[in-house]
């Protein structure tokens, strides 16, 4: 599927005020590690049969209870502005438990990360349905940590230019978020068949809020 927009970006859509809220309420939570599916459907989830893979993922997490948390609201108020601005008609039924993810720099070794993945993948849960939306909302100044990018990939342009080789430059199809929606209480939307990652952290901790949009299979 090609789309006009792949990234929808909302910077500063939450308030340093609520941005303390989500740290605030994450202080009260266990700590985790980041978790992944097999290798087929790499899409992380606070089930603890899903895989813990640190060639794949290497973060901690905590999950919050979305019915405990008073700014779901106000997600769900940036997941449609994502949606008109982008024009995506992906509906979605309700949104899984957040995941505060944190990603840390490694005394003597590569800093916490997360490789391609997409967010969905053939699978259904049993209520019929997968995920349609993903987001993120950054919790850390860009200036309190190094590395840690968001990317992704739209490699249209590289499959228009295919010949007989069958070659494609991948490098050519990395997108990666400006540095305007780093900014502490910005949002990103994508749909949850995007392949992205987050590079690894240099310096410093990147904390972010992620979550995904649930609803009836693509027909």
């Amino acid at each position: 599927m090609i789309l006009q927009n792949y990234v929808c970006e909302i910077p500063g859509f939450f308030t340093d005020k609520e941005v303390q809220e989500f740290h605030t309420y994450a202080n009260t939570l266990p700590v985790d590690e980041g978790r992944v599916g097999d290798n087929f459907n790499d899409q992380d989830s606070d089930d603890s049969d899903f895989n813990i893979n640190d060639s794949i993922r290497r973060s901690t997490v905590k999950w919050f209870k979305n019915d405990e948390f008073s700014l779901m609201n106000k997600i769900n108020d940036g997941i449609h502005e994502a949606k008109e601005i982008s024009g995506w008609g992906h509906e979605y039924s309700y949104i899984e438990n957040l995941q505060y993810t944190i990603y840390q720099e490694q005394e003597n070794k590569k800093g916490d990360f997360y490789t391609w993945h997409t967010d969905a993948g053939p699978d259904v849960y049993d209520n019929g349905m997968h995920r349609k939306l993903s987001f993120t909302i950054q919790l850390t100044d860009p200036d309190e940590y190094e590395g840690g990018h968001f990317q992704w990939l739209e490699p249209q342009n590289e499959f228009n230019k295919l010949d007989s080789n069958l070659q494609v430059d991948l490098q050519n199809s990395v997108r990666t978020i400006p540095f305007s929606a780093k900014a502490k209480g910005s949002m990103i939307v994508f749909p949850s068949f995007l392949y992205h990652q987050v590079t690894p952290v240099l310096r410093g901790t990147r904390i972010s809020l992620v979550g995904w949009c649930v609803g009836n299979r693509y027909v």
